[in-house]
This record gives C-alpha cells, structure tokens and sequence, in this order.
C-alpha cells in the first residue's frame, strides 16, 4: 500500500510539473511585436525605403518612392517630434511635392493606443492612397484630397516591417518636451515655433564626455568640422532640437552617420545641454 501510494505520489508530481512546463500556446501577435526591431522602427520612420532599412532595393515602387518621398515618409506628415501641427513642423505648409502636416499627436497616440491597435491602424486600407495615384497633380489649394493621405503600406511593406514601425511608436520616440522648451504661436501652417531651454536639466559634463566618446571624431570638438544644412553643429541642436535628437538615435540617412541605437533619455538630455553652450558649440 504505501508503494502504491508513493507510485500514486510521483505520478500526480509528474503531471503537474510536466503541465507547468509545456509550451503554452504564444499569440502571434504578441511574438510578432516582440521580435520586431525599434532601431529599424526608426529608420523607417524617417524614410521606409532607406538602404539602411529591410526594405527590398529591388523593389518595383522605389522609383516612385524616392521621387516623391514627402508623400511617404511617415516624419514629413507627423514631424520629427511626432507632434503633427502642434509641434516643430507648425508652419509646414504644403506645396506641390509635399502634403499638408497631420493634426495628430503621433506621439500622444503611441502611448495611448495598444501595439495591436497600431498595428490595425497601419494595415487599413480603407481610406488610404493607392500607389498607382499619380502625385504630380497634387495641389495643396485644389486637388489635395488623395494626395494628404496616408499610403497603403499594404502595398509596400511586409507585416514585420509594420511591427517594427509600431515598436518603434511603441518604445522608441522620445518625448521631446524632456530635452527643451517650445513656444508655439500662431496655427498651421503659419504658426511659428521658439525653443529655449535645450537639454533642461541635463548634465553638460557628462555631455561633454559622451559627445567627445562618440561625435567629435566627424563633427570636431567645437562641432563646426561639419556643416549641416549651412549650420554648425551648436547652431542646428539649438535650432532644431526637434530634429537631431531622432538622428542622433536612428543615424544620418544615406551618411556614414550610423544611430546611436541605446542611447537613453537621460544621455540625450546631457548631450544636448552640451551642445546647448554656445561658447563650447558657436555659431
């Protein structure tokens, strides 16, 4: 009998630890946004097509894609800071080879909507703009309605390149009212933007380091070795603090400029305090 029962024992141990360690089953949803990649995110987000990114250079569209590439990159209806409207890209207005900014809060959205939803959002069609339309007639006054759509990415991208974008929403944007103030005056697309108080309460010394660790190589140690845009280095972070805290993070499109995929919140806040000295960073 009490072999029996000790037999009896281990049997009901078995079952248990053998229920508690078999592979449940994993929702392909949830897998998918865990194997989706927030640097490549990044770069799509800036341009979907880049080199830099997983998508198909042989891909029958790229032509279409580069030529008119306002009308498809993500930052250029929703802005670098992901603000829309509301944000750096306030007095955006369009023109023929680009349309109007969206009035969405990219940024706001991501944290209040679920990954599953996003990805929903990205897939529709219904309301999205073909890519056989023909952009060179767009007008931003009278012939604008396919034109300020959103694309199918149906049509461009794979589910996995989707998920990337949506992780990128998801755990890759900052959010820029950490790193600098931002006056904004005015409404689309005349409105103006003033920012003051680049870095917050970063540390500069830190900043220093970081900078000189990892930019000064290229950009020189006051940041005036390279040019950008007909700036220096100092001028374009205080300038443009909207725009260079994404390509510090996800790199220089089409430049040697490769992003700094780990840099936290905290690094980019001392960096751009750093950068903010305009005796250290001139103009």
């Amino acid at each position: 009998m009490k072999t029996k029962n000790l037999l009896l024992t281990g049997l009901i141990f078995v079952s248990i630890f053998t229920s508690c360690t078999s592979d449940d089953p994993i929702d392909p949803l949830v897998e998918a946004y865990n194997n989706a990649s927030i640097s490549n995110g990044g770069i799509m987000y800036d341009k979907f097509w880049s080199s830099e990114s997983n998508f198909d250079q042989n891909n029958p569209n790229l032509t279409k894609l580069s030529t008119s590439s306002d009308f498809f990159r993500c930052k250029q209806c929703h802005g670098w800071d992901g603000l829309g409207t509301k944000g750096a890209y306030i007095n955006r207005a369009p023109k023929t080879t680009r349309p109007n900014i969206s009035s969405i809060n990219f940024y706001l959205l991501a944290k209040t909507k679920t990954a599953k939803e996003l990805f929903e959002a990205l897939k529709k069609t219904t309301g999205r703009r073909y890519i056989s339309y023909d952009l060179s007639t767009y007008n931003p006054t009278t012939n604008n309605t396919e034109g300020d759509k959103m694309p199918n990415l149906n049509q461009l991208l794979t589910d996995a390149q989707i998920w990337d974008i949506v992780k990128f929403m998801k755990e890759g944007m900052f959010d820029v009212t950490q790193l600098y103030d931002a006056t904004y005056s005015g409404t689309y697309p005349t409105g103006s933007m003033t920012i003051s108080n680049v870095g917050k309460d970063g540390n500069a010394t830190n900043g220093n380091t970081y900078y000189t660790t990892n930019c000064s190589g290229c950009h020189g140690a006051d940041g005036k070795k390279l040019i950008l845009e007909g700036l220096t280095l100092g001028k374009f972070v205080r300038t443009k603090s909207h725009e260079v805290q994404h390509k510090v993070k996800y790199g220089q499109l089409g430049s040697s400029m490769a992003g700094k995929f780990n840099i936290t919140l905290t690094q980019m806040k001392d960096l751009y305090k750093a950068n903010a000295d305009p005796v250290a960073f001139p103009d």
